[in-house]
């Protein structure tokens, strides 16, 4: 994907230069912040770090597929005219690249979670990626699938928030608290359930969940790469198909906004039946209906996973 960037750089220059950041910006308005995010649990952490000092909204309309996702020229003007972008960066996320590239003359904080290793890092401190079949830029972007490396993520923003509004470090500072304890306990509630499952092997339909390997020994098959557009060589599908044979798997795992006919093919070839993960890079239209949060929807995750591993 990384030949539409200069497309995404072309856009952003030509909506900055129709004058987006004028005196009458949003970020002019010092009453409250105004932050933009890629992916939803970027978003999820603003919110709670920020409580009522902030409007935080992500650009990625409901639904979407974050990996292949075109911005527009609203989309520019927003982020132009807020306080702060928070994106992954470090070339998982094409648009937020060009538009942060677009944007270091303007007001906005720009804040790259990517330049932050630490966060990618597995447990033996090595950059954690997919093998070298579905192997997509240097890093798996997935971290917030994991809740521990969600605390990380999080004290990073709130350290940057301070900086964008230090009068409110205190309110910041015991908000990260208060979620950190939060996903402290999700992690253990994945820990505690997933310890003594007899199954550690799931087959799902794109390679987003290599965090929960390592963090519970959940093993996962998958049938497109880190990016939900790289299929597999039909050698690959032939490994696939065998491997979840040898493991006599039950399931396969879709998720809410993709589709994949390739991994229909191999439900029907050998009788799984699907069951649905949520990757979270985005909220659907049904989620924000009815009022899910990061939270709710990784109990969701568990609950499915309860069942993919039994």
């Amino acid at each position: 994907m990384r030949y539409l960037k200069p497309i995404f750089l072309f856009i952003a220059m030509a909506v900055l230069a129709s004058g987006c950041g004028s005196p009458q910006d949003s970020n002019s308005d010092d009453t409250e912040l105004t932050i933009y995010t890629s992916v939803y649990p970027i978003q999820y952490i603003a919110e709670r770090i920020s409580g009522d000092l902030a409007a935080v909204e992500t650009i990625y309309p409901p639904g979407v597929d974050a990996h292949s996702y075109e911005p527009s020229t609203r989309d520019m003007t927003k982020i132009a005219e807020s306080d702060a972008f928070i994106y992954l960066g470090n070339q998982m996320e094409p648009f937020a690249d060009a538009a942060a590239e677009a944007l270091q003359s303007e007001k906005v904080s720009l804040i790259e979670l990517g330049e932050y290793e630490e966060l990618f890092l597995s447990l033996d401190g090595e950059h954690h990626h997919e093998d070298e079949e579905h192997h997509h830029g240097d890093f798996d972007p997935h971290i917030w699938l994991d809740p521990i490396r969600m605390i990380k993520m999080s004290e990073v923003i709130t350290n940057h928030l301070v900086e964008i509004s230090p009068e409110n470090e205190e309110l910041f500072q015991e908000n990260f608290q208060t979620l950190k304890e939060d996903l402290t306990e999700l992690g253990e509630e994945f820990q505690r359930t997933l310890s003594s499952q007899p199954n550690r092997n799931i087959l799902v339909s794109h390679a987003a969940y290599g965090y929960w390997e390592e963090r519970y020994g959940i093993k996962q098959i998958s049938i497109l790469g880190l990016s939900s557009s790289t299929e597999p060589s039909q050698q690959q599908l032939t490994k696939i198909i065998d491997e979840a044979k040898e493991h006599q798997l039950k399931y396969i795992l879709y998720e809410q906004n993709t589709s994949s006919r390739i991994s229909e093919v191999i439900e029907q070839e050998i009788g799984l039946d699907p069951l649905t993960l949520h990757n979270l890079a985005v909220l659907t239209e049904e989620d924000i209906a009815n009022n899910e949060d990061y939270l709710s929807l990784m109990r969701k995750n568990l609950d499915t996973l309860l069942k993919a591993t039994e």
